[in-house]
C-alpha cells in the first residue's frame, strides 16, 4: 500500500508549477514580436498610402477630363449649329469691320467684308509661350420670335440712321436694342446690323455712332444694309467667340478658355468654360479635304469640319512626380449646315 505524498512535497510541487506559469517573454521573443508587428503595421500603412495616392490621382484625372470635356462639348455644339439660318457665303458688313469684330489688321481694299458662319483666327493669344487660336461662330438665334423671321418691306436713310419698316401685320416687339440682326433680301446678299432703337410698332432704327459700338450700321455710302434688295426678312443672330485669356496676366502660367456672346446692352458677355488651359488649337477641314490652320478670308466659306484640341492641367500636384496632372482631348465636329445654301 502506497502512502500519500507528504504535505511539504505537495506544496513544493504546486509552488514550482506556479512559478512556471508566471514566467514572461524573453528579450528575443519580445524583439521578434515587435519586428513582426512593425512589418504588419508598415504593410497596412503602405496599402493606405497607395489607396490615398490612387484616389488623389483619380480625382486629378477626373477634374482635368471634366474640365476639357465641358469645353469641347460647348464648342462642338456651336460648331454643329454654325450656319443655321445663316447664309453660307456670309453676311455683309462695312469695310474692315471684320477686324473690329474679331481682331486682326484691316485689309487693303475698300470693298465690304463678309462675316462667314465660321471665322478662323490663328495664334491670337499666348499661354506660357504657347500660341493659342480663336474661332467665332455665327448662327440664327432660335429663341427669337419662336424661330420665325420678321418680314420687312422698306429701308430708309436720313444720313445718320437707317430705318427698316416691317411688313404689314408684323410688329417690332420681338426685337431688342443692342442685338445683332441679319437683314436678308430675296435677290441679294444678307447684311448684319445692330439695332439701336425702335419707333412705333413697326420701325427699327439702325443708327451710327456711339449707339453702334461695332460700327456695323454706317448709314452712308459704306453701308452694308443699304445693299439689301427688298422685300426681305430680319432675324437675330448669335455670335459666339472662343479664345484663351492668360489667368495671372504674366503669360507664364495657364489660361482660361472663354466663350463670348454678343447681344443686348451688355455687349460681349464673357463666360469662362475651362480653367488651367495650357493649349487651345483649332484646325479646319476644307471642302476639298485639305486641312488648314489659318484659312484665308475668302476660303472660310469652304470650311466643312472643325478639329478642336485642348490641353488642361489640374491645379493639384502629384506628390509622386511633383507635377500637375495633364490631359489633352481632341474632337472633330461637322459643320453640317454649311453643305447647302439657305439664302
Amino acid at each position: 500500500m502506497q502512502h500519500p505524498l507528504p504535505i511539504r512535497k505537495i506544496f513544493h510541487q504546486c509552488h514550482r508549477g506556479t512559478n512556471k506559469l508566471q514566467t514572461g517573454f524573453s528579450v528575443i521573443e519580445l524583439l521578434v514580436g515587435l519586428v513582426i508587428f512593425a512589418i504588419v503595421l508598415g504593410a497596412v500603412f503602405g496599402l493606405l498610402e497607395v489607396g490615398r495616392s490612387g484616389r488623389l490621382n483619380t480625382n486629378m484625372r477626373a477634374e482635368a477630363l471634366q474640365n476639357a470635356r465641358i469645353a469641347l462639348n460647348t464648342v462642338g455644339r456651336d460648331i454643329i449649329n454654325s450656319g443655321v439660318g445663316y447664309p453660307n457665303v456670309g453676311a455683309l458688313v462695312p469695310d474692315n469691320e471684320v477686324a473690329t469684330l474679331f481682331g486682326g489688321t484691316a485689309d487693303a481694299d475698300t470693298t465690304l467684308d463678309f462675316v462667314t458662319p465660321i471665322y478662323a483666327r490663328d495664334n491670337t493669344g499666348s499661354v506660357n509661350g504657347t500660341a493659342t487660336d480663336q474661332i467665332t461662330i455665327a448662327f440664327i438665334d432660335d429663341a427669337f420670335n419662336n424661330s420665325i423671321s420678321i418680314p420687312i418691306n422698306g429701308i430708309a436713310s436720313d444720313g445718320s440712321q437707317l430705318t427698316i419698316q416691317t411688313s404689314g401685320g408684323y410688329s417690332n416687339a420681338p426685337c431688342q436694342v443692342g442685338d445683332i440682326y441679319l437683314i436678308g433680301g430675296q435677290t441679294s446678299a444678307a447684311a448684319l446690323g445692330m439695332l439701336t432703337g425702335k419707333a412705333g410698332t413697326d420701325r427699327l432704327n439702325f443708327q451710327s455712332g456711339a449707339a453702334d459700338p461695332l460700327n456695323l450700321n454706317q448709314p452712308g455710302a459704306g453701308s452694308a444694309i443699304k445693299q439689301i434688295a427688298l422685300p426681305g426678312s430680319l432675324q437675330r443672330i448669335t455670335l459666339a467667340k472662343y479664345y484663351v485669356v492668360d489667368e495671372d496676366g504674366t503669360g507664364s502660367n495657364t489660361g482660361t478658355l472663354m466663350r463670348d456672346v454678343y447681344g443686348g446692352a451688355t455687349g460681349w458677355t464673357a463666360q469662362p468654360l475651362a480653367f488651367g488651359v495650357e493649349n487651345f488649337q483649332v484646325q479646319y477641314i476644307m471642302k476639298d479635304g485639305t486641312v488648314a490652320d489659318a484659312p484665308a478670308s475668302d476660303q472660310m466659306v469652304n470650311i466643312r469640319q472643325v478639329r478642336v484640341s485642348i490641353t488642361v492641367r489640374s491645379p493639384d500636384i502629384d506628390p509622386k512626380t511633383n507635377q500637375p496632372f495633364r490631359t489633352s482631348l481632341t474632337a472633330t465636329y461637322s459643320a453640317r449646315n454649311l453643305d447647302y445654301e439657305k439664302f
